[in-house]
């Protein structure tokens, strides 16, 4: 017994070493084979087109944003030029302006001249992934009277562009990268077993675990870095600025980290009984098909049967049936509305001389009302459905990659929806600004200039409204809602990684 103890150091100082000695020769051999130099480099010019891909999409956003920007400030001086010419005196040549042309008329400006957008920007790591910036919309002309926020139209891209989706940089490391690392593997710990040399490896005395673990960890070594490293090249060709986006960039590399070692761990699996090349192709290729297709389809169908999206249909016939009854009942409506004001209701009398203008500030709001159930009904879908999917990215990991990818990209379902609700929030800040002077009209008028002058000149600063400024998540928060993921990531591919070696326990049979 007592020898026994003696002897284990030495039995360990002996293994160790081999571990080691083995590694490092497989390491070399390795980095001499130019298939995974073939394999890495078509890799990294995938990384390389993904990235300017999306970075160029981006630009091109960010660029129209600014022309956005650009209108409005000329809208702007175009309404201060009409409001200088509208003070002149009314002449026979030049009469007085009606009031939806006039934007010195507060009524008039509520309806016809306010021209304000909602802006989503892109975040310092947009080229990581498109997400979906290249569907949803990334900015909105917010108008007063336009129920809930904004008419919810697109075409910034043409829809039938989009039928295959963007070439974007987390298109390839959710897709791509799985297929190089089962060709690289498939191919590379197959090589011996499809010359018939496993059997001189097997007759060297060393364990078939041994000898799978050391050959799948020099694969790993050589993949990894390079991975990171064309990762990393990718982004700063796109003009990323790392010192803007580093939190979400360290957690980037943990997402595609553990993303590699969970196939690294499905490799081990399937080449943990030792099969050629044919046989460890087309088992991983199966696993792929499931895990990147297959499993995402049928998660697809079974989320639509758990939880059934509201009717479109149902909407906008309740949209149209809601506006014809408020239209018919106008008149009752305002009336309604100014009873149950102190401050107006001595105007009950006087609906019939109200501008269509100020009358919008009634029956937009008692629209929105009616049809609140239904918007609510549109909003608690989404988050059930957004719920499932998270539930759905721990299940299938390519859609939890695509989704963390897309949360720390800023181009993620997360965001869109923070960027609607605040443009709602916007539109409602806007009313709060101008409903209250338009309603005041109705009891306590501007007196009319002496001498009478072209514009009503109710209005003197058309520069109220604020401009809409997203409020995002801190880089943190971005962070921290995608490390759960990453941690299982690392989490499951150790463990199959674990289970694959341990189950190479012997050589096979036929060798």
């Amino acid at each position: 017994m007592a020898a026994t103890e003696r002897n284990r150091p030495q039995a360990q100082a002996v293994i160790g070493p081999r571990f080691v000695d083995l590694f490092v020769w497989e390491w070399r051999q390795v980095g001499r084979t130019p298939l995974l130099w073939v394999i890495l480099l078509t890799l990294a010019a995938s990384f390389l087109w993904g990235a300017g891909n999306t970075g160029a999409f981006h630009n091109a956003q960010t660029q129209a944003q600014a022309g956005t920007r650009a209108a409005e400030a000329a809208h702007r001086a175009s309404m201060e030029r009409r409001a200088i010419s509208y003070r002149a005196p009314v002449t026979p040549d030049k009469p007085k302006v009606p009031y939806w042309q006039d934007p010195t008329n507060v009524s008039g400006f509520s309806q016809y001249f306010v021209f304000q957008h909602a802006l989503k920007p892109h975040l310092p790591l947009s080229p990581l992934a498109v997400g979906i910036s290249d569907l949803a919309p990334g900015q909105f002309e917010v108008k007063l009277n336009t129920g809930f926020g904004f008419d919810e139209s697109y075409d910034f891209e043409n829809p039938r562009g989009l039928a295959l989706g963007r070439f974007d940089l987390g298109f390839v490391l959710v897709y791509l990268l799985p297929i190089a690392l089962i060709l690289a593997f498939g191919l590379l710990v197959t090589f011996e077993r499809d010359r018939g040399m496993l059997q001189l490896v097997a007759a060297q005395s060393t364990r078939p675990q041994l000898w799978l673990g050391t050959r799948m960890a020099a694969i790993l070594a050589w993949i990894a870095p390079v991975v990171m490293a064309s990762l990393l090249l990718a982004l700063g060709v796109a003009s990323v600025s790392f010192s803007d986006a580093l939190p979400e960039l360290l957690a980037a590399f943990l997402l595609v980290g553990g993303y590699i070692l969970l196939w690294t761990g499905i490799a081990a699996l399937v080449l943990s009984r030792m099969p050629g090349a044919a046989g460890a192709l087309g088992m991983l290729g199966a696993i792929w098909t499931a895990l990147a297709i297959g499993l995402p389809l049928l998660g697809s169908i079974l989320a639509s049967s758990v939880s059934t999206a509201p009717s479109g249909i149902a909407f906008i016939n309740a949209q149209r049936q809601t506006n014809d009854a408020v239209q018919t009942d106008r008149d009752a409506i305002v009336r309604r509305a100014i009873a149950a004001r102190p401050d107006l209701r001595v105007a009950q009398g006087d609906v019939d001389k109200i501008a269509h203008a100020t009358r919008l500030t009634f029956l937009v709001p008692e629209t929105e009302k009616r049809l609140s159930q239904f918007r609510a009904a549109t909003a608690a879908h989404a988050e059930q459905q957004a719920r499932i999917a998270i539930v759905a990215g721990y299940l299938i990991p390519p859609i939890g990659l695509q989704a963390g990818l897309a949360t720390l990209a800023g181009t993620g379902e997360a965001r869109q929806r923070q960027f609607l609700i605040q443009a709602r929030a916007y539109q409602l800040r806007l009313r709060g600004i101008l409903y209250p002077p338009v309603q005041r009209q109705i009891v306590d008028p501007t007196p009319d200039s002496e001498p009478a002058t072209r514009g009503r000149l109710n209005l003197t600063d058309r520069n109220i409204l604020p401009v809409f400024a997203m409020t995002d998540d801190s880089p943190a928060t971005r962070t921290a809602a995608v490390m759960p993921f990453a941690v299982w990531l690392w989490l499951l591919g150790g463990v199959l990684a674990a289970l694959g070696i341990r189950r190479a326990g012997k050589w096979p049979p036929d060798l």
